[in-house]
């Protein structure tokens, strides 16, 4: 009977779900928050609760009065209630539980493809992996998620495993997602592409029919090209939910200016070239070789569909792959429908022919009737996730899954000089300012609210312009942060640095009379200005 119950419950997606969730509390304890917007999102997602949308700069002097639109405000609220209810702990958490249910449902569509528990595993690691660069307690990964979900849904009603009615609800879905993340532009983008895959493919076949004569007990040609799209109703009915899925970027509370915000980061072409996540793929990095790796791997497996025809959705992931040559940023997008698309095709392989004949204890033909998933393989991660929730909540202090686990790095963030800017802070009143590094920026906003800032991450607020200048200064020019110094009347900079050596502000800095140094950190070094010199 206790065995029964354990094979019910301790399915082997309720397995892989636990252990990429306890192994993200662990690897993600400090590298979850190694992004500067993690912190300030949650300053903003109290901003929200406390005050309302703000519509202009509420952190910096030098942009204060701007037009500025929390674009991400649902994912920021979500930030700051689970910041309230239990610090960055249950962050962590809701960031672990994201990325494992989502795996773990990847996990589940291999084994429903006919892989064993073990190949199924190898292949879903492969896509986490790929994509683990980019992984934050940020926004973002709600993008990552709804990718794949709406890359799911292309597939199944590909196959004919969906109807028209789950597609259409993509559009609640695509609203949701507006208000979280603006990802959702190539969740538009992928659907949009889709179907104009089918309609091509349904509009051969149209041609095709008047000009064809099919003999009988042979295939049509209709069968020859698979393709959902059956009648002109249907095509007529999948361009209105594109239709609809396009609008759903303007149900959000700021109307065009979200559309507007958006536009700035997507166009800019100085993100391309100073902020890592914006620059094109890079085979000097390491990450940018996983990812590479990944395509590659891809490429081979899908080169073993051959000579069958592709269907329209195992293109998708290429056009990601495409896309990431010019924006590292898109791996993690093309990694997540990179594993739900290659779930479909795996058994028209060869390579699964050939497992079958020579390694058939890693497929399972037919595959297991239990692979899907179902409500009991959702009973164990259900409590687990609760369990620890309630331990955070209740300030809990217990290793890995109680609260005072997560915590920032100091190697990222000058935690170390946050009292000595406090005291700063409180002699200065309500005008207190510094200069500051743009990668400071969220540290401060966080712990020291009470500062007006320089700058920080925000880029769509400071523009091309302010950005290219910034950048001109801190690697070529530090004598240029004079001019920056003077215009604001600045008394104390904190600059970023390391080790090893120093950086080029902080070498300048240390070389200009009139300023010395009052405190360093492992990143960062902070410099108050001698008026009496």
């Amino acid at each position: 009977m206790a065995g029964r119950v354990c094979r019910a419950f301790a399915r082997p997606d309720t397995l892989f779900f636990l252990t990429v969730w306890a192994a993200f509390l662990v690897i993600f304890r400090e590298r979850g928050f190694y992004d500067p917007g993690s912190l300030w999102h949650i300053k903003v997602g109290d901003w929200i609760l406390d005050r309302g949308f703000p519509w202009t700069d509420p952190f910096t002097y030098t942009f204060a009065g701007h037009t500025w639109i929390p674009q991400q405000w649902g994912a920021e609220v979500l930030m700051a209630l689970a910041h309230r209810a239990g610090g960055f702990d249950t962050m962590l958490l809701g960031f672990c539980t994201l990325v494992a249910g989502l795996y773990a449902w990847v996990f589940a569509r291999m084994r429903q493809a006919g892989m064993s528990w073990a190949l199924a595993g190898v292949f879903t690691s492969a896509g986490l992996f790929a994509g683990a660069f980019h992984y934050f307690v940020r926004p973002h990964m709600f993008t990552i998620a709804f990718m794949g979900w709406t890359m799911a849904c292309l597939v199944d009603f590909d196959r004919g495993r969906a109807t028209l009615w789950r597609l259409l609800g993509l559009v609640p879905l695509y609203v949701l997602w507006t208000n979280l993340h603006g990802g959702v532009l190539g969740g538009d983008m992928m659907l949009g592409l889709a179907v104009a895959g089918w309609g091509a493919v349904f509009l051969w076949q149209q041609l095709r029919k008047g000009t064809t004569t099919v003999p009988e007990g042979e295939t049509p040609p209709a069968e020859v090209s698979p393709n959902p799209v059956r009648s002109w109703r249907t095509l007529v009915v999948l361009m209105a939910i594109v239709g609809a899925c396009g609008l759903a970027p303007f149900a959000n509370p700021f109307g065009m200016e979200m559309l507007n915000t958006w536009k700035r980061i997507v166009g800019s072409e100085v993100l391309k070239n100073v902020v890592n996540e914006h620059k094109p793929l890079n085979l000097t990095s390491a990450a940018d070789q996983v990812i590479f790796g990944f395509g590659v791997g891809y490429l081979i497996l899908f080169a073993g569909t051959f000579p069958q025809r592709p269907r329209v959705t195992w293109l998708i992931p290429l056009v990601w792959f495409a896309l990431t040559f010019r924006g590292i940023r898109q791996g993690p997008l093309f990694a997540v429908t990179a594993v739900v698309v290659f779930a479909d095709f795996w058994p028209h392989t060869v390579w699964c022919r050939l497992l079958k004949k020579y390694g058939d204890s890693l497929v399972q033909d037919p595959p297991d009737p239990t692979a899907a998933l179902s409500w009991r393989g959702l009973v164990v991660p259900v409590l687990a996730v609760l369990a620890v929730f309630g331990l955070q909540a209740s300030d809990t202090h217990v290793p890995v899954v109680g609260r005072g686990w997560a915590q920032i790095d100091s190697g990222y963030a000058p935690l170390e000089l946050t009292d000595t800017l406090h005291a700063y802070a409180r002699a200065a009143g309500p005008n207190a300012r510094l200069f500051n590094d743009a990668n400071l920026g969220g540290y401060l906003i966080y712990h020291v609210p009470e500062m007006k800032i320089f700058m920080d991450d925000r880029f769509e607020l400071y523009g091309d312009a302010w950005t290219a200048e910034y950048v001109d200064m801190i690697w070529y020019h530090p004598e240029y942060l004079d001019n920056y110094l003077t215009r604001y009347d600045l008394d104390l900079a904190l600059v970023v640095t390391n080790d090893r050596e120093p950086s080029t502000l902080d070498a300048y800095l240390a070389s200009c009379k009139g300023w010395r140094e009052i405190g360093r950190t492992k990143c960062a070094a902070l410099y108050r200005r001698d008026r009496g010199q």
